[in-house]
């Protein structure tokens, strides 16, 4: 080989090398910024289920299904509430369940903003002791917005005070992550520049089911970087019907391969009460879950 040959080929080596450590140190700062980003989340998928009557044992659809997350729901805390008291309390005490995701509710259902912040303050202390709480959750967070924009006197909250919510968290607990749910299509419109952890897809109205994987698709590159949860709701609709076999499927389908495909982090359904009352769905849950990796 000539020298000209051999200093080219080292410095073709050099160039390899330097590109790869470049790609490892990008990998390697995209994992960090990623991890950043979802808190203390698990590393496994979240297989959850949305229930927030304190009247419904959870405990059949949670065996029946094999869920390990649940969506609950509590009073906005009081002074001297304890966790033993809570409804995420009992639900952490269901076996199966490792992870619970805590709630802000909607003012429009009666949470005043002093309510919220001492709620989101106390949601986020109990988060640091108890690693089983990863997560809260913003409920109907534009729907707030744009209630109090069309009907202030009915409730609804401004951006600045999610704004104040949210920091209230973080000052509590910085990796707690906060959830927002985003209502396709219309809201992947919205900006979504707030700061926030993760995202909670639901396909509610049943008219948007044959677009799902598109509108996912949209969702995934709009909140790149962003955990996502996807959703579905059994009984839903501006006409409330149940999803039909088919549709409950071609969406637990659609949901199952974008998790093992890396796409999102689990799913979740919405409630336990209507597996309850409908416990076909947990039948064919179970099964389409058989095709789920890394469980």
């Amino acid at each position: 080989m000539s020298r000209f040959g051999f200093h080219e080929f080292t410095g073709s080596r050099r160039f390899l090398h330097r590109a790869l450590l470049a790609a490892t140190l990008s990998l390697f700062y995209a994992a960090a910024a990623y991890a950043a980003s979802s808190g203390a989340l698990p590393d496994e998928p979240l297989i959850s289920v949305w229930e927030h009557s304190a009247k419904v044992d959870i405990a059949p659809m949670v065996e029946g299904v094999g869920f390990n997350t649940v969506w609950t729901h509590d009073k906005p805390y009081e002074e001297g509430q304890k966790l033993e008291d809570t409804l995420m309390y009992r639900h952490l005490q269901t076996p199966g369940v490792k992870y619970v995701i805590a709630k802000i509710e909607r003012s429009i259902w009666g949470w005043t903003h002093d309510q919220s912040l001492r709620h989101a303050e106390w949601i986020a202390n109990l988060s640091l002791t108890h690693k089983q709480i990863i997560g809260v959750y913003l409920n109907d967070f534009y729907g707030e917005m744009e209630a109090k924009e069309k009907s202030p006197e009915k409730g609804g909250r401004t951006p600045e005070q999610w704004r104040e919510i949210i920091a209230r968290l973080r000052a509590g607990n910085p990796r707690l992550a906060i959830w927002a749910p985003c209502y396709p299509p219309r809201e992947l419109e919205y900006p979504f520049d707030f700061d926030i952890d993760a995202v909670i897809f639901n396909v509610y109205n049943t008219k948007q089911i044959p677009n799902a994987e598109r509108l996912l698709l949209q969702a995934e590159k709009k909140f790149q970087g962003k955990p996502i949860l996807t959703g579905l709701y059994l009984n839903s609709g501006s006409e409330r019907r149940w999803l039909t076999e088919t549709e409950f499927k071609e969406l637990m389908g659609l949901f199952i391969r974008h998790i093992n495909e890396g796409k999102t982090i689990g799913l979740r359904i919405f409630r336990a009460d209507n597996l309850r009352e409908r416990p076909e769905y947990m039948t064919w849950a179970k099964e389409m879950l058989k095709e789920l990796k890394g469980r």
